[in-house]
């Protein structure tokens, strides 16, 4: 079997201890976890081929709220502390608007999901552990070998599958880029659950993860700042958020190219380049071989 048992059952346990400690106006490292095991958890269940099923099915459903409502607190963790970070100057009052519409909007989205987890947690946990009872009969059982390749063998098709989806789009850009972190994410938690990950492939897949989800925050950034800060582009505050945004883009793209072009095959998408032909794109070896580790 290598698949990682304890990995497999990890999120869940997580999740349901979340579910019933997470406090009525939750912290950043409870949002944190509880946003990160919801995501494990659904890779987990697509891994294994079990999110068409009766019970898995009606638990994505049920745990998607609560997963985009903790994205929604999280942001604003996350922007609060860019914006501190920022060099106000002379524009030290916007900081000060900017930290308090952050602050105010954090707390009526830490308070809605208080309320959600609280409504939802008796049915969500129970629904958590039915699943990881589903879990261990196709993957925890040493007595029956077929169940754990055949779940092996699921999982190692889905990492595959997710490495060759990440040839595309053959461009990115800003429109893009966001939505190619899914992925990136989404392939990195599948690889994880290998007893023995390769953790170079994995490790380069946090990365571009990491560098994506921090232009895109810094994007969201400057859209909050150009809503509560109303005199104008001129703003010193906004500037800088802006060039801060195009840095981390430049960074993020660049990181992201040398990962496709390293692991992917895929030339980039700057100007002067040689231009591939879809059909050209290809998983390389350290992939197929970090995917094959699954079901070896």
């Amino acid at each position: 079997m290598a698949l990682d048992r304890a990995q497999l059952y990890k999120p869940g346990k997580k999740l349901r201890k979340l579910l019933k400690r997470i406090s009525t106006e939750p912290t950043p490292e409870e949002v944190h976890d509880l946003r990160t095991n919801i995501r494990r958890m659904e890779a987990l269940l697509k891994a294994l081929q079990l999110d068409s099923t009766g019970n898995e099915k009606k638990l994505l459903r049920a745990v998607n709220p609560v997963r985009r409502q903790a994205g929604k607190v999280r942001d604003m963790d996350v922007l609060t502390g860019f914006a501190s970070s920022l060099h106000a100057g002379e524009e030290a009052e916007c900081r000060v608007t900017l930290l308090e519409y952050l602050g105010a909007k954090r707390y009526r989205q830490a308070r809605k999901l208080g309320k959600l987890v609280r409504s939802e947690k008796r049915p969500l946990r129970w629904r958590i552990k039915r699943s990881g009872k589903q879990i261990n009969r196709i993957a925890g059982d040493k007595n029956r070998p077929e169940l754990d390749a055949r779940a092996a063998t699921d999982a190692a098709a889905s990492s595959l599958r997710l490495a060759s989806e990440l040839r595309e789009p053959r461009t990115l850009n800003t429109n893009n880029l966001h939505e190619y972190r899914k992925k990136v994410k989404e392939l990195r938690y599948v690889l994880k659950f290998a007893a023995n990950n390769d953790t170079d492939v994995v490790d380069a897949l946090g990365e571009v993860k990491d560098a994506i989800g921090e232009w895109h925050d810094w994007l969201e950034l400057q859209a909050a700042a150009g809503k509560v800060l109303n005199h104008g582009a001129g703003c010193g505050l906004i500037q800088e958020i802006r060039a801060i945004a195009r840095d981390k883009f430049e960074h993020a793209l660049s990181q992201t190219n040398r990962m496709r072009a390293r692991y992917f095959d895929v030339a980039g998408n700057r100007k002067g380049r040689r231009k591939q032909q879809p059909g050209n794109a290809r998983v390389t070896q350290p992939v197929l071989a970090a995917t094959s580790r699954i079901a070896a």
